[in-house]
Protein backbone atom coordinates (compact mmCIF):
# COMPACT_ATOMS: atom_id res chain seq x y z
CA UNK A 1 0.00 0.00 0.00
CA UNK A 2 1.36 3.06 -1.10
CA UNK A 3 2.42 6.03 1.74
CA UNK A 4 0.39 8.96 0.98
CA UNK A 5 2.88 11.67 1.23
CA UNK A 6 2.94 13.69 -1.77
CA UNK A 7 1.39 16.44 -2.53
CA UNK A 8 -2.15 16.41 -1.42
CA UNK A 9 -4.03 17.87 -4.45
CA UNK A 10 -2.92 19.91 -7.26
CA UNK A 11 -5.39 23.01 -7.49
CA UNK A 12 -3.89 24.39 -11.19
CA UNK A 13 -4.43 21.18 -12.41
CA UNK A 14 -7.70 20.43 -11.12
CA UNK A 15 -8.45 23.82 -12.47
CA UNK A 16 -6.64 22.81 -16.37
CA UNK A 17 -9.07 20.22 -16.00
CA UNK A 18 -12.44 22.52 -16.05
CA UNK A 19 -11.19 24.53 -18.73
CA UNK A 20 -9.79 27.07 -16.49
CA UNK A 21 -12.97 27.53 -14.47
CA UNK A 22 -12.36 28.43 -11.03
CA UNK A 23 -15.72 29.17 -10.27
CA UNK A 24 -16.82 25.63 -11.25
CA UNK A 25 -13.35 24.20 -9.16
CA UNK A 26 -15.24 26.47 -6.49
CA UNK A 27 -18.46 24.45 -6.85
CA UNK A 28 -17.09 21.16 -6.92
CA UNK A 29 -15.20 22.08 -3.94
CA UNK A 30 -18.05 22.78 -2.05
CA UNK A 31 -20.17 19.92 -2.93
CA UNK A 32 -17.40 17.43 -2.52
CA UNK A 33 -16.93 19.06 0.78
CA UNK A 34 -21.01 18.76 1.79
CA UNK A 35 -20.95 15.30 0.71
CA UNK A 36 -17.53 13.49 2.42
CA UNK A 37 -19.58 12.22 5.16
CA UNK A 38 -21.62 10.06 3.22
CA UNK A 39 -18.69 8.96 0.87
CA UNK A 40 -16.70 7.88 3.81
CA UNK A 41 -19.49 5.79 5.28
CA UNK A 42 -20.30 4.03 2.23
CA UNK A 43 -16.68 3.35 1.73
CA UNK A 44 -16.85 2.25 5.08
CA UNK A 45 -20.58 0.12 5.14
CA UNK A 46 -19.29 -1.64 1.82
CA UNK A 47 -15.94 -3.20 3.39
CA UNK A 48 -17.82 -3.95 6.83
CA UNK A 49 -20.39 -5.67 4.76
CA UNK A 50 -17.98 -7.78 2.52
CA UNK A 51 -19.64 -6.86 -0.44
CA UNK A 52 -16.76 -6.51 -3.02
CA UNK A 53 -19.33 -5.61 -5.41
CA UNK A 54 -20.53 -2.42 -3.32
CA UNK A 55 -17.00 -1.98 -2.38
CA UNK A 56 -15.89 -1.67 -6.16
CA UNK A 57 -18.55 0.53 -6.94
CA UNK A 58 -17.88 2.91 -4.41
CA UNK A 59 -14.14 2.86 -4.42
CA UNK A 60 -14.57 4.22 -8.09
CA UNK A 61 -17.08 6.35 -7.34
CA UNK A 62 -14.31 7.81 -5.21
CA UNK A 63 -11.46 7.56 -7.56
CA UNK A 64 -12.98 9.43 -10.15
CA UNK A 65 -13.92 12.37 -7.65
CA UNK A 66 -10.42 12.69 -6.23
CA UNK A 67 -8.86 12.67 -9.72
CA UNK A 68 -11.25 15.76 -10.34
CA UNK A 69 -9.13 17.27 -7.66
CA UNK A 70 -6.37 16.29 -9.26
CA UNK A 71 -5.49 14.14 -6.25
CA UNK A 72 -3.03 11.81 -7.60
CA UNK A 73 -1.84 9.42 -4.27
CA UNK A 74 -5.60 9.33 -3.27
CA UNK A 75 -6.72 8.40 -6.85
CA UNK A 76 -4.27 5.93 -7.24
CA UNK A 77 -5.07 4.20 -3.83
CA UNK A 78 -8.70 4.81 -4.66
CA UNK A 79 -7.69 2.32 -8.06
CA UNK A 80 -6.04 -0.32 -6.18
CA UNK A 81 -8.94 -0.51 -4.31
CA UNK A 82 -11.35 -1.18 -6.63
CA UNK A 83 -9.14 -3.33 -8.33
CA UNK A 84 -8.67 -5.57 -5.30
CA UNK A 85 -12.95 -5.83 -4.95
CA UNK A 86 -12.90 -6.61 -8.47
CA UNK A 87 -10.73 -9.52 -8.24
CA UNK A 88 -12.78 -10.89 -5.78
CA UNK A 89 -10.32 -10.43 -2.94
CA UNK A 90 -10.17 -8.42 0.59
CA UNK A 91 -6.72 -8.85 2.02
CA UNK A 92 -5.41 -5.31 2.63
CA UNK A 93 -8.83 -3.89 2.08
CA UNK A 94 -9.58 -2.65 5.40
CA UNK A 95 -6.08 -0.67 5.74
CA UNK A 96 -6.68 1.08 2.17
CA UNK A 97 -10.43 1.94 3.19
CA UNK A 98 -9.00 3.35 6.01
CA UNK A 99 -6.01 5.16 4.18
CA UNK A 100 -8.35 5.95 1.48
CA UNK A 101 -11.22 7.59 4.06
CA UNK A 102 -7.99 9.97 5.64
CA UNK A 103 -7.16 11.38 2.33
CA UNK A 104 -10.76 11.89 1.75
CA UNK A 105 -10.76 14.12 5.10
CA UNK A 106 -7.84 15.56 4.56
CA UNK A 107 -8.87 16.93 1.34
CA UNK A 108 -11.88 17.90 2.41
CA UNK A 109 -10.53 20.03 5.01
CA UNK A 110 -7.80 21.92 2.36
CA UNK A 111 -10.87 22.27 -0.67
CA UNK A 112 -13.30 24.02 2.59
CA UNK A 113 -11.01 27.88 2.09
CA UNK A 114 -11.64 27.09 -1.75
CA UNK A 115 -15.30 26.19 -1.10
CA UNK A 116 -15.85 29.65 0.84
Amino acid sequence: MPCIDELLYDRERAIEQLAGDGALFAAIAGAFVAEIGSYCTALEAALASGNLEELRREAHTVKSMLASFACEGGRSLAQQLESLAAAGRLDGAREMTAELVSVMKRLAAALEKEAE
